[in-house]
């Protein structure tokens, strides 16, 4: 507990006893850093989220997808992409986007698809990262689809 210390001081005989009080702040201060303590410890700190990636066993079975509800993303070296409408490659049909554009891009192919079909949850994107693109680089690829809440997506190596 605190301690309160008395001190009597008489500057003279005439004048009334003044009391000097001096509290002991250390028990408080150690209780502080307790609580302190205890909320750091007991904190929950942001958890990771993690986005669920499904490979489906090797099958001969193909799945068939709408021509125009889907681009292709071949992803690249120094960050770029190359992409096209559908699945087949055509060469002079390739076009190419940075990481900085693909949410418009795939925004852009949304729009089509809602405007084609009805439903732009139709869309569907295959992600065909390169020899040469990096892991951060395919993260990338699947944050923008979460962020654009497509539902329907591949990931392949077979499309360079």
């Amino acid at each position: 507990m605190a301690q309160i210390e008395e001190e009597n001081r008489r500057k003279s005989k005439n004048d009334p006893a003044r009391k000097s009080l001096r509290v002991d702040l250390t028990p408080m201060v150690d209780l502080g850093f307790l609580l302190l303590t205890f909320f750091i410890l007991t904190t929950t700190l942001s958890e990771p989220t993690v986005a669920r990636l499904i490979m489906p066993k090797e099958s001969g079975v193909k799945t068939p997808v709408k021509e125009n509800a889907t681009i292709t993303l071949m992803l690249k070296r120094n960050d770029l992409i190359d992409y096209y409408e559908g699945s087949a490659p055509k060469q002079q049909f390739i076009e190419h986007c940075s990481f900085g554009n693909l949410r418009s891009v795939i925004q852009q192919k949304q729009h089509k698809v809602g405007q084609v079909l009805g439903d732009r949850k139709e869309t569907v994107i295959i992600i065909s990262p390169g020899n040469e693109s990096t892991y951060k680089n395919f993260v990338d690829a699947l944050d923008e689809i979460q962020i654009n809440d497509v539902r329907h997506y591949f990931v392949t190596d077979a499309i360079q």
